[in-house]
C-alpha cells in the first residue's frame, strides 16, 4: 500500500507515532500535506504538539530510570552534580538547546531525567517549546507546500534547459571527434 494511500486512509493515526519519534521533521511534512488537503491544519497541529510532548516525556523517563547506567559511561557523582547545577541555573537554555539541536539534543532531554530535574518544570518548558517549534516547522512545510507547484514548474524548465544543453554538448563533441577523424584520414 503506497504511503499516500496510508495517509489518506489512516491520517492522524499514522502521524501520532511519527510525531512521538521525530516531531519537528514530521511537522514540516505535515505542514506540506496540509497544503495538499490531506490534513486539517488545526488537528494536525494538536497531534504534532502532543506527539512532541509525549516524545519528550519518554526521553525524560529513559533518563530518570537509566541514571544507574552512569557508571558504565564513567560519569561520576561530581560530574552529575555539575550538570545538575547547570540545568537548575540554565533550565530554559538547556531545554531549548535540547529541543532545537537535533541529534545531540535528545541527550539533553535524557540528561534532564537522569539528573532528576523537576518533571513539572521540565514538562512546562518542553510544552512551551513544542508549541512554538511545531508552529514554526508547520509554517515551513506550508510555505514550501504552496511553493511546490511554482518550484515544480521552474524545475521542469530547468530540466528541459539542462537536457538541451547536454544534448548540444554531446553533439558538439561528437562533431569534433568526427572532424578530427576526418582530418587524420585525409593526412
Amino acid at each position: 500500500m503506497p504511503i499516500v494511500q496510508l495517509l489518506l486512509t489512516y491520517k492522524y493515526f499514522i502521524l501520532i507515532p511519527l510525531a512521538i519519534i521525530e516531531g519537528p521533521i514530521v511537522s514540516v511534512i505535515a505542514g506540506f500535506l496540509v497544503t495538499l488537503g490531506i490534513f486539517n491544519l488545526f488537528l494536525v497541529y494538536i497531534v504534532m504538539v502532543l506527539g512532541d510532548i509525549i516524545g519528550d516525556g519518554i526521553f525524560y523517563y529513559i533518563g530518570y530510570k537509566g541514571k544507574n547506567l552512569f557508571r558504565y559511561f564513567k560519569i561520576n557523582e561530581e560530574k552529575v552534580e555539575k550538570a545538575k547545577l547547570y540545568f537548575e541555573k540554565n533550565h530554559n537554555k538547556a531545554i531549548a538547546g535540547s529541543k532545537i539541536l537535533w541529534g545531540i539534543g535528545t541527550a539533553g532531554l535524557i540528561a534532564a531525567g537522569a539528573l532528576h530535574i523537576s518533571y513539572k518544570k521540565y514538562f512546562k518548558t518542553c510544552a512551551l517549546y513544542s508549541l512554538g517549534q511545531s508552529f514554526i516547522m508547520m509554517l515551513l512545510g506550508i510555505f514550501f507546500g504552496q511553493a511546490y507547484e511554482i518550484i515544480g514548474k521552474y524545475f521542469d524548465y530547468y530540466v528541459a534547459i539542462v537536457s538541451i544543453l547536454v544534448l548540444v554538448i554531446l553533439i558538439f563533441f561528437l562533431f569534433i571527434k568526427k572532424y578530427k577523424r576526418n582530418i587524420k584520414e585525409n593526412l
